[in-house]
């Protein structure tokens, strides 16, 4: 599965390297192509990129376009899409079960889209329990991925028998009236206790992998239970599914939750998108102040409309980036290159230590008419302390 830590990894490969991001199933399933639809692409790509590439990197890139066509050539694709970067010493192959925008790149590696489809596909915690434990799992990309396991186990082999009668391992014998009832009792609170465990657990694994939400997944009395123990301030980023799926693998387990993470995050887009733009004080919503406020450093949370992708101009030396015809760089009077606002905006996002929510669907639409993109503004104390 595709991590932040991952991609970081990639970005420090040895360059120059030939990124290329395809999309591997065909359009048409039915049709079986000699040539794959992804490697006619690449070909046409390098015949258009070749020309901007001195007569030694031609050759290099050419070697690495060979490699990659001969990787995808006889291969029978389970995923969606591809990020492949080629070098002299480096190699990196990136499954994807998301669809990308087909490109080409030469140089250092080209991890925006990649940083792009992160912000995109926010991750989230499904946490699966039943009266054997508690599954913890992390949903992103279309993927999802066994993180932990916690088994509810119950030791009854030092409770008093003269309060519960004949105890012999997990079995009670001759247990009757008040003494059955003690017994259901103490159980009870073992799997209160195990269940405070889970939500710590749950709570622990949210703040480390900064996910989105948390859907609890189980019976309702066992998942009513670890959803009490969550701080009061993350239960509304929590879902019940009042199911039992403890026995579900995990092609299962994503085949019945994807539909209820789509609802979650189609509410949550909305709801976002409606806080944004009927809040009066502490937000931005034009685009380009909100770029601006963002590379000021005065941005705490950006939101941006997924099918908003304007031409921008960033600077060569300091990084400037803005929507001004100007060749010359505002801030420091250097060259600027022309780029698209989705290739440069997961970096500035992550260079100012900004959280970057991209909603789609009606949210999408909504925020685009406002001009598509906004944010919440730090306060005065939350810049001095950044």
């Amino acid at each position: 599965m595709l991590t932040g830590s991952g991609i970081e990894e990639i970005s420090r490969l040895s360059g120059p390297v030939l990124t290329a991001y395809l999309n591997t199933q065909p359009a048409e399933r039915a049709r079986h192509m000699p040539v794959p639809a992804s490697i006619t692409w690449l070909k046409e790509a390098a015949k258009s990129l070749e020309p901007s590439l001195a007569a030694a990197e031609q050759v290099l890139s050419r070697e690495q376009l060979n490699r990659i066509e001969e990787f995808l050539r006889d291969r029978h694709p389970h995923e969606k899409s591809v990020a492949v970067f080629a070098g002299r010493n480096a190699w990196q192959f990136v499954p994807l079960q998301v669809a990308v925008n087909n490109d080409l790149r030469w140089g250092a590696p080209a991890v925006s889209q990649l940083l792009w489809l992160v912000d995109e596909h926010r991750p989230h915690c499904i946490v699966v329990v039943d009266r054997t434990g508690a599954r913890f799992l992390r949903y992103q990309l279309r993927e999802l991925l066994e993180l932990e396991e916690k088994k509810f186990t119950i030791d009854i082999s030092q409770w008093k028998m003269k309060d519960l009668g004949h105890v012999t391992g997990q079995r009670v014998h001759k247990t009757r009236g008040s003494q059955r009832d003690a017994f259901d009792h103490r159980v009870e609170a073992q799997y209160e206790r195990l269940c405070r465990q889970a939500a710590q657990q749950a709570g622990a694994i949210y703040a480390r992998e900064r996910l989105q939400a948390i859907f609890l997944v189980g019976k309702d009395h066992l998942i009513e239970l670890i959803e009490k123990d969550f701080p009061k301030e993350l239960r509304h980023r929590v879902t019940l599914i009042k199911e039992d799926l403890g026995r579900s693998s995990v092609h299962e387990l994503q085949n019945r939750l994807e539909p209820e993470i789509e609802k979650w995050e189609g509410q949550h887009e909305k709801a976002l998108v409606d806080s944004l733009l009927i809040s009066k004080r502490g937000t931005v919503i034009e685009a380009e102040e909100a770029l601006a406020k963002l590379q000021q450093g005065k941005v705490r949370l950006l939101v941006l409309a997924r099918d908003f992708n304007p031409n921008l101009r960033q600077c060569m030396v300091c990084g400037w980036t803005d929507r001004s015809a100007d060749p010359a760089c505002p801030k420091c009077g250097a060259s600027r290159r022309l780029a698209a606002l989705q290739d440069v905006l997961p970096g500035l996002a992550r260079k100012y230590n900004v959280d970057l929510e991209v909603v789609s669907g009606s949210a999408d639409k909504r925020l685009r008419e406002a001009g598509g993109m906004g944010g919440w503004l730090r306060t005065t104390k939350q810049i001095t302390q950044k």
